[in-house]
């Protein structure tokens, strides 16, 4: 039977054994020394692995700070965003004429959530006409991944022309998407996973008047 890549059946033989982690990247020798002289951006983009986790909107620059494309692969040079320069520019002090924000810091960026909500309902359009399926794909966002407000809000501004929704699983999820849908697109999908009790039920109604 043949499977997709990077997939594999539990006892094949061919995957390579499991190694314990000691805590130091594989192939890093901690026995001697460091040459920094010969290290490079590459190098660190390769060690931490970045564009098998953060392509196509974070990357290593050439001066080896983290860079971000906003816009994923459509980000044009002078768009690309030096992460360290953001940071040291809002922690400067305030005579300085910059924000004098405390660390630890949360930098926001909209534009990568909104690139990857089109990319991901231009992934399933594609699909759609390329099967001949008569339907549509409206899709939901479960709110337990990351329940920040701003996430939340995001989501249903810039999926509004898609219909995008939010789902909640229990009392405590279920307040965030009763807040960010109430302007939304009458049609976006507030799915309530699995009813756990009469309040959790009490709540639900609630929201689909309110909303």
């Amino acid at each position: 039977m043949a499977l997709p890549p990077g997939y594999a059946i539990a006892g094949d033989s061919s995957l390579p054994a499991m190694e314990a982690f000691s805590g130091v990247p594989s192939g890093t020798n901690t026995t001697s020394s460091v040459d920094h002289s010969h290290w490079s951006p590459s190098l660190s983009a390769s060690l931490y692995k970045i564009d098998s986790w953060a392509a196509p909107y974070f990357s290593v620059n050439s001066s080896g700070n983290i860079s971000v494309s906003p816009h994923g692969a459509e980000t044009f040079p002078h768009q690309g965003i030096n992460l360290m320069k953001v940071v040291k520019k809002v922690s400067e002090l305030k005579f300085s004429g910059e924000l004098g924000l405390q660390f630890s810091l949360i930098v926001r960026f909209p534009d990568v959530l909104k690139n990857s909500l089109e990319s991901l309902q231009a992934a399933f359009d594609s699909a759609i006409l390329s099967q001949g399926y008569d339907s549509y794909y409206q899709g939901v966002y479960p709110v337990k991944c990351n329940q920040d407000r701003f996430v939340g809000e995001g989501i249903v501004e810039f999926g509004s022309p898609f219909r995008f929704g939010l789902e909640a699983g229990s009392k405590t999820e279920l307040l965030l998407p009763m807040t960010c849908l109430c302007k939304s697109n009458p049609e976006d999908f507030l799915v309530c996973n699995g009813y756990k009790d009469v309040e959790y039920i009490s709540l639900s109604l609630i929201a689909r008047n309110s909303i």
